[in-house]
């Protein structure tokens, strides 16, 4: 008998669970989750998460270039200097510091982000928000020209 109420109170937890989506409003992440932005400060939060995401979303990518890079300029050194192409050489290199770059600039940039920062002053944490905004859209760039340059280099 008690596994049949454990079983019944478990069932119905998880249907409620899954049927706690916002009330009308579309969902926009893979999770249902949809935001509810009524102010200038959720837009901007909003902003700077998918910000974020976008970039977040590459940084295995990024990190998997590095590799490749790292790899491809071991290999070149184990040649003889006659054979190796010196222009590629140092596109490689080149490269590999702009990858690197820009996963510095998502983790440095994820380090100094305050969640909560001025939450009790909404001017000032507008102002913060517009920032960070800024800031993460141009690590984002970042992330993608410099995966864009990988393509084109690591398909030669």
């Amino acid at each position: 008998m008690s596994r049949f109420i454990i079983a019944l109170v478990t069932i119905g937890l998880f249907v409620g669970a899954c049927n706690d989506a916002s009330q009308g409003e579309p969902a926009t992440h893979k999770n249902g989750y949809a935001p509810v932005l009524k102010t200038r400060e959720d837009s901007l939060f909003h902003e700077v998460m998918k910000g974020h995401d976008a970039g977040m979303a590459k940084v295995g990518k990024l990190r998997k270039n590095i590799a490749e890079t790292t790899h491809q300029l071991d290999s070149l050194g184990k040649l003889p200097v006659k054979k190796i192409d010196a222009a590629y050489k140092e596109a490689l290199v080149n490269l590999q510091t702009n990858l690197k770059k820009a996963d510095d600039e998502m983790d440095n940039w994820m380090q100094q982000f305050k969640l909560d920062s001025l939450a009790d002053n909404k001017e000032l944490r507008v102002k913060y928000l517009e920032g960070e905004k800024e800031k993460v859209a141009a690590v984002k760039e970042h992330i993608f020209s410099a995966l864009q340059q990988a393509d084109s280099l690591l398909k030669r």
